[in-house]
């Protein structure tokens, strides 16, 4: 069996290497259009967040607050994959167990504010975009309960530094990494996205949907281009975003693989949240 799960991904990558050849234009056009994406969309909301999350962290400035409410608060702004890279560093310094920091990934997973609303305000009016994401986070604090646990309050201080000066520049260079690593992904699914596109021909929803399940960006941004009905496309956007793109969950199953934290609770807290979050929308629009 393992030896035709070799062979099988030797002609995959074969096949790949052919398709990039005859469609070599395609890679140069994905390159460009996830770079100008990524520094239009996603460099100027991530950025200054990353940073100011590894500084309220280094500075232990949410000491007065329960373990699991400051990696809840601090998820909430950065986003994901910060999250889950606070939720590894709590691990690997003794503040959160195992068992917890295998219940936080299933409902730590905030997509950016500013990210979100920069995004969405090219489909939806203010009204919207807010109850979007509202629901978003609310739907976080739903799962939270089917996940509930107790956490120990107790924070290690003996690693943290006082001195801003020092923090900043490597929260900076946290920063960068971490962005540099999100434009990796977002490539690499941009070039796998314009190959299928190129080669299979979908429907403008369908193709909404496909590039939404591979990166979350580019299914946001070409989701005002669909000529659909407004309460269908708010439920696209929100079924998108809830998921979070392979392109998330790649970025997630490399920040855990130096660690024993479960996968499948994250995994699992996405499809409570496409559930969750679109049957508490629908509520909402219906009864509003």
């Amino acid at each position: 069996m393992n030896n035709l799960k070799k062979i099988f991904t030797i002609i995959l990558f074969f096949l790949l290497i052919i398709i990039l050849f005859k469609y070599n234009y395609i890679l140069n056009k994905s390159v460009i259009e996830a770079f100008l994406l990524w520094i239009k969309k996603v460099f100027p909301s991530l950025f200054i967040m990353f940073i100011l999350n590894d500084i309220i962290i280094e500075l232990n400035l949410l000491s007065f607050l329960k373990i699991n409410h400051q990696i809840i608060l601090l998820s909430l702004f950065s986003g994901t994959p910060t999250a889950t890279f606070i939720i590894k560093e709590m691990l690997n310094k003794g503040n959160i167990t195992l068992e917890n920091a295998n219940r936080l990934m299933s409902y730590t997973y905030f997509s950016n504010p500013l990210f979100l609303y920069n995004i969405l305000s090219l489909s939806f009016n203010n009204y919207i975009t807010f109850k979007i994401i509202i629901i978003h986070y609310l739907t976080n604090y739903i799962i939270s309960l089917i996940f509930h646990n107790k956490y120990s309050n107790k924070i290690n201080n003996t690693s943290k530094q006082n001195n801003l000066l020092l923090i900043l520049p490597k929260a900076i260079n946290k920063s960068i990494n971490t962005l540099f690593m999100i434009l990796g992904t977002i490539t690499f699914y941009m070039i796998i996205t314009n190959l299928f596109m190129k080669i299979i021909n979908l429907n403008p929803l369908g193709e909404v949907l496909f590039k939404g399940l591979l990166e979350i960006t580019q299914g946001l941004n070409i989701l005002s281009k669909l000529n659909i009905q407004s309460l269908i496309k708010e439920i696209t956007a929100l079924a998108i975003i809830s998921f979070g793109g392979l392109s998330i969950h790649t970025q997630v199953l490399s920040i855990i693989s130096d660690t024993n934290i479960n996968y499948y609770y994250f995994f699992i807290g996405r499809i409570l949240h496409i559930l969750i979050s679109t049957l508490t929308y629908l509520f909402i629009t219906i009864i509003i």
